[in-house]
């Protein structure tokens, strides 16, 4: 079977500032991303991918082995979310096998469909251009409804994944070795404590699996008198520093953590190598926390927090959520970030950030005493600097990614307004 996976841009806007950067198939939980695991479980022959035209050239060379956006579109492929919960593939084939052009929505958003060359080709359009999708795209189709059909509808649902997810990568890899190290305490079953290859823990060190496993990918080094409470993953060639507290929290390749990090998913390349705290929250790749750095993730009233998405303010239905981070981002010694605040990609923020920061935003004494706009020569120059400390460069086509989010989304008006 041929698949079109494409980039929701309901879900796309909903899950910003971490899809400025990427489509949202490239989320990464633990050891693999939501595309893996969606093609893991669909097994399809053929794999076309279509996301924002600004996004091409990065999605192409992160996955070279794929079609994406191509000029014409197969009408007899099937047409899947990136975020479709891969629980429901039965739900999928079934309306697949029994209905010639069908689509099929969890409320607002689509999650498959079968659909005319026509009607496929002003999808295809709309995707590409981050544009909703277009009203008379389903004439003609059944139409099917049901609830729960996509993994996450806004950034903190992904947090409420962590622990399913890790539990069924210990299920499904069975490379996962388990734990028997010297000098370590575990609590609860040291059978959920699983290792990669060439993993050094020093001693005195605590994991707490009782609440779910923990996994130690390859190369990853964790100092004397951390604890690491699961459900956990610490992910290839990270670092963790000595003392600190990871609890039920994802952590990117080749990260350097330290201090307290609680319920959050932090992407690759990030440090936070210093004391602070970062909780219930979701940070991109290459961010830079300076040493203090803290999230709010609790109201003083313990009420319900609220999230600015779009041009609504959305009711998490949930007293702790935390911050979103884009990619990028460097925040300043001290830097305290308000609940439920969203930080745009590659802004240098300091201070008390009680306001959503736009990308490219240069405020580096909190967002009420000052915004400027980061020009974004400037921006390139130091996302290379912070590469090349870890023997990386950045490519023609992620640079001209970030010229590119720079012109539609950057933070240019001399009053603060927020995204």
């Amino acid at each position: 079977m041929d698949i079109i996976l494409f980039d929701d841009p309901i879900l796309a806007d909903n899950l910003k500032p971490l899809t400025y950067t990427r489509a949202i198939f490239d989320l990464t939980l633990g050891p693999a991303s939501i595309l893996d695991r969606l093609l893991n479980t669909l097994k399809p022959e053929h794999v076309t991918l279509v996301v924002p035209s600004y996004l091409k050239e990065i999605v192409e060379e992160r996955h070279p082995n794929f079609t994406v956006n191509p000029q014409t579109v197969n009408e007899d492929a099937l047409l899947v979310n990136g975020f479709f919960n891969p629980n429901f593939k039965d739900f999928l084939w079934k309306a697949d096998s029994e209905s010639k052009r069908f689509v099929i929505f969890d409320k607002d958003v689509l999650v498959a469909a079968k659909l005319s060359t026509p009607s496929l080709s002003k999808m295809v359009q709309a995707i590409e251009e981050r544009k909703p999708y277009p009203k008379t795209f389903a004439e003609g189709s059944t139409i099917l409804e049901a609830s729960e059909l996509v993994i996450a509808r806004y950034p903190w649902h992904l947090l409420d994944l962590i622990g399913g997810v890790l539990r069924e990568q210990i299920e499904k890899a069975g490379e996962w070795k388990a734990g028997t190290l010297p000098n370590i305490f575990v609590r609860g079953n040291s059978a959920d404590l699983r290792l990669g290859e060439e993993v050094t823990v020093e001693g005195f060190v605590t994991f707490d699996t009782s609440s779910g496993p923990i996994i130690l990918d390859d190369e990853c080094v964790i100092e004397s008198f951390a604890r690491i409470s699961g459900p956990s993953y610490i992910g290839r060639r990270s670092l963790i520093r000595s003392s600190s507290i990871i609890e039920g929290s994802i952590i990117g390749e080749v990260c350097k953590i330290g201090g307290e990090v609680s319920n959050s998913i932090i992407l690759g390349y990030t440090n936070k190598a210093h004391f602070g705290y970062i909780g219930h929250s979701l940070v991109g790749e290459w961010v830079n926390f300076g040493a203090g750095t803290c999230n709010s993730d609790l109201k003083n009233t313990y009420g319900n927090v609220r999230v600015k998405v779009g041009d609504l303010t959305i009711d998490t239905k949930r007293a702790k959520v935390g911050c979103f981070v884009g990619d990028g981002v460097k925040s300043s010694i001290g830097t305290q970030i308000g609940t439920g605040r969203k930080i745009g990609v590659y802004s240098h923020i300091g201070g008390f950030v009680d306001e959503d920061i736009r990308p490219f935003t240069f405020c580096p004494k909190g967002a009420r005493r000052g915004a400027e706009p980061m020009q974004v020569e400037e921006a390139v120059k130091v996302q290379r600097r912070m590469m090349e400390r870890r023997g990386k460069r950045p490519t023609e086509a992620y640079v001209k990614m970030m010229k590119l989010i720079f012109e539609r989304y950057a933070y240019r008006v001399s009053k603060y307004e927020t995204d």
